[in-house]
């Protein structure tokens, strides 16, 4: 009997016994690191040469068995969902293909979740892109039926194919899946990551919400998220499986996020070294030096495990090498001649807070090392040369990721920092400055003349922050950011908009002044005139309980520099909103059709 004719019989008696087992993978929202919904996978007997779901949907297309295995798939997967009644979302694959063929039962996916008591608004049907359709029109009209019946749509794979931002156009899904290639080591590839941003910049527009596929590191995971994508889904946040996964991602999603090197406290330089007593003697201390040579440094603590000092191995021999050094010494306590001006600092310090203390330290053996305690008590010692390099490497941290024109934090530390007074809950504002014009300035003074007007209105945020509580950003192009938890922003900020408006003058040749603009091209190369440079500067003030990341804060923020930029000239808005558009919760609460 030929392979084919066997597998086929394979096929047919797995379809009989209806012995197939449905799996279910998790899909993660990244704004709040719950799960949203599982995607239905199948797998066939574990004894079986069908147990694979690649060459079980492979046997049944080349048995003409595909709609049948489809939809008794479909028919498991959805009872094992109701059974175990989870309330969030249930994606089932669906071949477009299936879809057209006239003899596809019209309505009876729904009327398999009518008896498993579920809803259509419940169910994602996922449509992959790497099946070509060449009737579109009945795609359409067929995704359109099941859109009527109430279910949400997504397209799968995107980027598998050659037509998906075609298909995207015409279907206009409710969610699209970039395929797993795009999302592999995308944070190593810079074309990757290009192609991924540009869709979900695309998505956003549209409408839609981004899944990212087959997520199986952190790196991958945390660039997504940066990226802006909603969703996630793959190895690292949970493996298809008989169970619903509940915690798993959420503690993924909280040590994903990483931080700068500066912003991170001293403990990563810790180093549990016993201490000694401060009644030890000289010799005493000497021994336990000389059974140990990898020591260098001891602290000396109190009887409550405070710490008195520092005694360092070089500075014991010198002593013990003079004449009678040894003799005179080596009886007397340990208190007596050890470093009592040792640098002592807290396990909450950050890197930049120590290297600042010790940099006054006086030079000496001991001061290449510092003691750390925790509420006065000892926890450690920490290297000034491990405090150096990590220093150093957060300085070129910090160069990576500001601003090479204006060198203030740029895209990454804004985000973090937004990120931070979201985590602690703390209240803030965000104000976001844009220059009107600024594109006919450049093309009329040149790019060099435009660079010194971004440098000038940096300088002037930062004279008139000097010595306040706030961070200052620079998003890039003529877009910043300043961020306050305690200023009053709005004095802040008209003082930000009156020194811009006397100082730019001086920015313009003396007959545009007298004119008050420039003549320019437009979009449509048409001359257009172009009152001189105004800032803009719309200023939101997020609720922490409504915004869950720096994404979310961004839509605010964007939002109201908008509607200042929609005022004209040198103008400041401050916006009432303090959470993000409800996408989501409109998105969950579509109601279905009869």
């Amino acid at each position: 009997m030929a392979t084919s004719e066997q597998s086929c019989i394979e096929l047919k008696s797995i379809l009989q016994a209806r012995a197939l087992q449905p799996l279910f993978q998790p899909i993660v929202a990244l704004n709040s690191a719950q799960i949203f919904g599982y995607e239905a996978l199948i797998r066939g007997p574990s004894n079986s040469p069908l147990h694979s779901p690649l060459q079980l949907f492979k046997t049944a297309l080349s048995c003409n068995a595909l709609a049948e295995l489809e939809l008794l798939c479909r028919e498991l997967s959805i009872a094992a969902f109701a059974i175990a009644g989870v309330t969030s979302k249930l994606f089932l694959n669906v071949n477009p293909l299936l879809l057209l063929t006239a003899d596809h039962p019209s309505g009876l996916t729904k009327a398999m979740l009518q008896k498993a008591g579920l809803d259509p608004s419940q169910v994602v049907i996922e449509i992959s892109e790497q099946y070509q359709v060449e009737e579109a029109s009945l795609l359409i009209k067929a995704v359109k039926h099941y859109r009527d019946l109430g279910f949400l749509i997504a397209i799968d794979d995107l980027g598998s194919g050659f037509s998906g931002l075609k298909l995207w156009s015409e279907l206009q899904p409710d969610f699209v899946k970039i395929d797993r290639y795009f999302i592999s080591e995308i944070h190593r590839d810079p074309t990757k990551k290009a192609f991924v941003k540009n869709i979900i910049s695309l998505a956003k527009a549209t409408g839609a919400l981004i899944i990212a596929e087959g997520i199986e590191t952190q790196e991958e995971l945390f660039q997504c998220k940066e990226l802006g994508a909603d969703f996630a889904q793959g190895y690292l946040l949970g493996r298809p499986n008989v169970s619903f996964m509940q915690n798993l991602a959420n503690k993924l999603l909280l040590e994903v996020k990483p931080t700068l090197q500066s912003q991170v406290n001293i403990l990563q330089l810790l180093s549990t070294v016993a201490p000694i007593s401060a009644s030890l003697t000289a010799l005493q201390v000497a021994t336990r030096f000389e059974q140990d040579h990898r020591l260098q440094t001891l602290a000396v603590v109190n009887n409550n495990n405070k710490p008195v000092g520092l005694i360092c191995r070089s500075e014991l021999q010198a002593l013990f090498s003079q004449n009678f050094g040894r003799a005179l010494n080596e009886k007397r306590t340990i208190a007596q001649i050890m470093n009592t001006k040792a640098v002592i600092v807290d396990a909450g310090c950050s890197l930049d807070e120590v290297s600042n203390i010790v940099a006054e330290d006086e030079h000496s053996a001991a001061s290449w090392y510092f003691i750390i305690c925790r509420d006065g008590h000892y926890l450690g010692l920490g290297s000034v040369r491990q405090l150096l390099k990590k220093v150093s490497e957060a300085k070129l941290q910090h160069a990576r990721y500001a601003n090479p024109l204006t060198f203030l934090p740029g895209n990454v530390p804004i985000y973090q920092e937004i990120d931070k007074l979201l985590a602690k809950g703390t209240d803030f504002a965000v104000a976001y400055l844009d220059l009107n014009h600024f594109k006919p300035f450049n093309d009329i003074y040149g790019y060099s003349k435009g660079d010194a007007v971004l440098q000038l209105l940096a300088e002037i945020i930062q004279h008139k922050t000097a010595g306040l509580s706030c961070f200052i950003g620079h998003i890039g192009g003529d877009d910043f950011v300043l961020i306050s938890t305690q200023v009053a922003i709005e004095p802040l900020c008209n003082g930000i908009l009156i020194e811009f408006a006397n100082r730019i003058k001086a920015y313009y040749e003396p007959e545009h002044q007298e004119q008050q603009g420039i003549h320019a091209l437009n979009r449509m190369g048409e001359s257009c005139f172009y009152p001189m440079l105004s800032l803009s500067i719309g200023v939101a003030f997020p609720d922490p309980t409504l915004c869950h990341t720096h994404h979310d804060v961004a839509a605010l923020s964007t939002a109201a520099k908008f509607n200042a930029k929609q005022m004209g000239g040198n103008a400041l808005f401050l916006s009432r909103r303090r959470g993000p558009a409800q996408l989501h919760s409109n998105l969950l609460a579509r109601p279905s059709a009869d």
